[in-house]
């Protein structure tokens, strides 16, 4: 099967089990195709510095280890960073910030979008 190109978005916040479920689904589409994983909107919060265990909900470091084990690309939308007012946790994998318009230029050159 050939490579196609992938775009994950998360856009919900992560107090359920949606963010945990949508970087678990990462990692396997990492290991068969070109992924982009864009967290946006409320997203974003994902990748703070939170706790999910005490709401028991299961802490995403592991996937997001295991897709800086991979070619996934990880992006964070710059405008929903700045109108919330977040800082981003240190991450083990590199986390690009870009502007709304080039997380719109991914999803267009996308083979698949999928959301969370």
């Amino acid at each position: 099967m050939a490579k196609k190109n992938v775009v994950l978005i998360i856009k919900s916040n992560p107090f359920s089990w949606k963010a945990f479920e949508a970087l678990r689904q990462a990692v396997g589409l990492s290991m068969e195709h070109n992924l982009t994983v864009v967290f946006m909107k409320e997203g974003v919060y994902t990748l703070t510095d939170w706790k999910p265990q005490m709401i028991g909900i299961e802490p995403i470091d592991k996937s997001m280890e295991a897709l800086g084990m991979t070619e996934a690309s990880v992006v964070a939308e710059e405008e929903a960073i700045r109108e919330r007012g977040i800082k981003l946790k240190q991450w083990s994998i590199e986390i690009e910030i870009k502007p709304k318009e080039e997380v719109c230029e991914l999803v267009e050159n996308a083979e698949v979008v999928i959301t969370w």
